[in-house]
């Protein structure tokens, strides 16, 4: 069905921020082909968790997916909490009383394989014409500029290509956008029936070396990520794959928790995180990178499918007014460009908090410091958590007066 046809726009996989930005370039009216090399329902690495900031972005995407979010019986989280090395422990709520109203009480935390059908089959009612198992091999080019993919069956032409395909994005790997620096980590997720202690918040737990985030997510099942350094990833990755409950045990506060607990999904592992992209939009116009594809966020803040979302958002709004103003060929960079910049003056902040996060929890006497800070100080707590929450703004925890309350 695709070979011959000219579309407006062909996003590069189906997850949260290809699904999200073709529904919406869809709606405006463009002629949009979605690729994702997976079929649906399919399982991914995640931290599964919506900020509550992504409830609003999810209910004017389409207001059918939080009544169909809710029917799945998704768990609820209302705050995290965080442990230190030697156990010693914070919590921050989402409903606090700083300056910042959450806009909903609690996120929604719920598998993958639920949300990401959700919201393709919502871009496919949209009109989105969507083909799944269809790898993209590479990208075509005019004068240039990118003008489609190449896919097992043929090349598609397309004025603008959308990278939304992951962490180990092909479309920024084939731009030559790609960057990775420090910290390395590896992360390896599972699922688990009946751990002991799973209440109604997202917890972290921070050990020597690496770390823990879980959280129910809905029927009794606990999604559960630990995140090691690359080094010691490589290290356990044979044993870790028969499960995580046996390396659990050395974190303080999970001692215990995971007996009699049953493993329901297979242990998935993602990685190396810290990788980005130089730029989101292509030298020489043609295409632009939205979700993980532009940048991953590490999994402690807990922010990566916020990011998704509300970038998709950014770039249906400039990719609708760049049809509207380019009435022919590949979009030009110049006319991409506002994407970029919005992206920044949306993210950057975000962008700074979240690389200080990856390297606290790098160094477990200053996580150890900052958690009993934390204790002490609960409205701090909030506040840190309503950022990671994406509805208090970073620069409320980087001014210098959090600072120096965090640290004194």
């Amino acid at each position: 069905m695709t070979r011959g046809m000219r579309w407006d726009a062909v996003v590069v996989g189906g997850g949260p921020a290809g699904s999200s930005v073709a529904l919406q370039l869809a709606r405006g009216g463009a002629r949009v082909l979605l690729l994702d090399r997976a079929r649906f329902p399919r399982d991914k690495p995640c931290s599964e968790y919506l900020s509550p900031a992504a409830t609003p972005l999810l209910s004017r995407l389409d207001p059918d997916l939080i009544p169909a979010i809710e029917r799945a019986a998704p768990g609820r989280l209302y705050g995290m909490r965080v442990v230190a090395p030697d156990g010693t422990d914070a919590v921050g709520r989402f409903a606090a009383t700083h300056a910042y109203p959450a806009p909903a009480a609690f996120g929604y935390a719920l598998p993958r394989t639920v949300l990401d059908t959700l919201l393709l089959a919502a871009a496919a009612r949209a009109g989105v014409q969507v083909e799944e198992g269809s790898p993209v091999e590479e990208l075509l080019y005019d004068q240039g500029a990118v003008a489609g993919v190449v896919t097992g069956a043929g090349a598609i032409r397309a004025r603008v290509t959308i990278g939304a395909d992951g962490l180990r994005s092909l479309v920024a790997r084939r731009l030559g956008l790609r960057h990775a620096g420090p910290p390395r980590r590896l992360a390896f997720t599972a699922h688990y029936r009946g751990v002991a202690g799973v209440a109604d918040r997202g917890e972290m737990h921070i050990g020597r070396p690496g770390y823990v985030g879980l959280g129910p997510v809905g029927g009794g099942v606990t999604t559960v990520a630990l995140v090691l350094p690359l080094a010691a990833a490589r290290q356990r990755a044979a044993a870790l794959r028969d499960g995580l409950a046996h390396e659990l045990q050395r974190f303080p506060a999970l001692r215990g928790r995971f007996e009699g607990a049953k493993l329901v999904r297979a242990v998935l592992a993602t990685g190396p995180f810290a990788q980005w992209s130089r730029h989101a939009v292509a030298p020489g116009g043609g295409a632009l990178l939205v979700g993980d594809a532009a940048d991953f966020f590490d999994p402690f803040t807990g922010q990566g499918l916020y990011s998704a979302l509300r970038g998709a958002e950014l770039a249906a709004t400039t990719l609708l007014t760049a049809f509207g103003a380019v009435p022919r060929g590949p979009l030009p960079e110049a006319a991409l460009a506002p994407y970029a910049v919005a992206r920044r003056r949306a993210f950057a902040g975000k962008w700074v908090l979240e690389r200080l996060i990856g390297v606290g929890v790098g160094w477990p006497w200053l996580a150890r410091y900052v958690v009993r800070r934390l204790a002490r100080v609960p409205e701090l707590a909030d506040l840190l958590v309503g950022a990671t929450g994406n509805f208090v703004p970073a620069r409320a925890v980087l001014a210098p007066s959090t600072l120096v309350r965090l640290i004194a």
